[in-house]
């Protein structure tokens, strides 16, 4: 489900690395249904999030 509700973010996911791009799409499916969150902005949040675990931050 995921890879389908954020298809229009391709272009943005697919410049990450495979393990933070699982993340980010977990994640941007959960600030979009648990946060009432723009898909856009969940994106965002979920990148950044995703980036901030890989690197330990």
């Amino acid at each position: 489900m995921e890879e389908q509700l954020f298809k229009d973010f391709k272009h943005r996911l697919n410049a990450l690395d495979e393990d933070i791009r699982k993340l980010a799409l977990k994640y941007a499916e959960e600030f979009y249904v648990y946060d009432k969150c723009t898909k856009a902005e969940a994106i965002d949040r979920a990148i950044a999030k995703a980036e901030m675990k890989n690197r330990k931050l």
